[in-house]
């Protein structure tokens, strides 16, 4: 196992519905983040797409077989964000990651949206399965795409199937003023950080939060991407409304040491979890 993994979030504004524009644009990203010694570039939602498809989102959807896979060839591995076709036909909001022209690892959003100023579950499928996996560097890592973290059932599967980084990718618009300096202008960001960082203490794992920023519509997308270690330290932290490198390296010594002696995970039992759900289930009406 690599000791040290250097992680990038390329925190940007994509052009919506120009996947040729944001392809580039990653491309030329990645090439510089490999330059300077970084291992894993961690992009927003939808970052091949822009946000507000909606009438667009059959238009932009592509199988993963088609994905732009082969454009990332360099060592520096790659989260993407995209609109998966899926053999059902159906468009999928989905991150997948990219490591020497292949796909290491995808997932399909879980919790679509539709409250307030979203409406997902109107345009995309939802996803049905959630995995972690063994990626580049020997490191075991989790997708997760932004309203899917608001679901703690998400992290702690992930974390149950021996995550050590978990990573979010979002496209989440700012609300409210905030008068803190560390969490940004925006106040929404304050439960980001409270979700985030209690994920990353209660079972030893880095978390990274990928954000985007911009304007689509009436929506102005809050940037603040950050970086959560495993004992709870924000240890990176992105411009709240413009284009930034939010770079940190990621310790294998760190989540080793937030595990002892505070080994929440070890003490889990998934068995209880199990029965009980199965309890709750049997009784709903």
């Amino acid at each position: 196992m690599k000791g040290t993994l250097r992680v990038r979030i390329e925190q940007f504004a994509p052009e919506l519905g120009d996947t040729t524009a944001n392809v580039d644009h990653l491309i030329e990203a990645s090439r510089t983040a490999g330059a300077d010694g970084v291992d894993l570039m961690i992009t927003p939602e939808l970052s091949l797409t822009g946000y507000e498809l909606k009438d667009s989102t059959h238009r932009v959807a592509m199988p993963l077989g088609s994905a732009p896979t082969r454009s990332f060839t360099g060592e520096c591995g790659v989260v993407v964000g995209l609109v998966e076709l899926g053999t059902d036909f159906v468009p999928y909001n989905a991150a997948v990651h990219i490591h020497a022209g292949r796909i290491v690892h995808s997932h399909r959003k879980l919790y679509l949206p539709t409250y307030g100023m979203f409406d997902e579950g109107r345009y995309f499928g939802r996803g049905s399965t959630i995995r972690a996996y063994d990626g580049p560097g020997g490191w075991r890592y989790g997708l997760l795409i932004c309203e899917d973290l608001w679901h703690p059932s998400l992290p702690y599967l992930l974390a149950m199937d021996g995550a050590q980084v978990i990573i979010v990718q979002a496209a989440a618009g700012g609300r409210g003023g905030w008068n803190g300096a560390q969490a940004g202008r925006f106040a929404s960001w304050a439960a980001w950080h409270h979700l985030a960082c209690a994920a990353a203490v209660a079972y030893g794992v880095y978390v990274i939060v990928a954000n985007r920023v911009g304007v689509e519509g009436s929506v102005v997308f809050c940037g603040g991407s950050f970086i959560v270690a495993p004992d709870g330290e924000v240890i990176a932290h992105g411009d709240d409304l413009g284009d930034d490198r939010v770079t940190a390296d990621l310790s294998i010594d760190r989540v080793m040491s937030a595990r002892r002696p505070s080994a929440h995970a070890r003490d889990e039992d998934p068995h209880l979890v199990l029965r009980e759900l199965r309890r709750i289930v049997r009784a709903a009406p």
